[in-house]
């Protein structure tokens, strides 16, 4: 009896995944130039919210925890939409950001064979977007 309830509730929510709009995986996720720079008007904008209240930092694992977090706060929900993001692009490139900045983070204390292992082990996104990043350094 238990396992056919077990089995009902997993076939009930691979249905509710079907039908639900899946985030792009941050692996799959482009990182744009334009993009970074609305995220950056995003951060700095959203300094003026973390001083004025006492919010709590989020500790999301995936883009979905993520982006339901940012849609929880009306205050964020609305700095995103007036530059345009979406919470789930924004969580998403957050990311793929971290993952790209982590790479190029590592990449002068790494072996180069290790490197191109790493890159080669990489989607296509995922090198554009140390690119991206690369070339943004400043």
């Amino acid at each position: 009896m238990f396992r056919h309830f077990v089995c009902a509730l997993v076939l009930g929510a691979a249905s509710a995944c079907l039908w639900a709009d899946p985030a792009t995986p941050a692996e799959r996720f482009r990182l744009t130039p334009t993009l970074l720079d609305r995220m950056e008007a995003v951060q700095a904008a959203s300094q003026a919210i973390a001083h004025d209240s006492e919010d709590q930092d989020v500790d999301a694992q995936s883009v979905e925890e993520l982006a339901r977090a940012l849609e929880a706060d009306r205050r964020i929900r609305s700095l995103l939409a007036r530059h345009k993001i979406t919470s789930t692009d924004y969580a998403a490139a957050v990311f793929a950001a971290v993952h790209a900045g982590t790479f190029l983070a590592m990449e002068t204390a790494a072996h180069k064979k290790d490197l191109a292992a790493a890159l080669a082990s990489f989607t296509p996104e995922q090198r554009a977007n140390i690119k991206v990043l690369r070339s943004r350094k400043k």
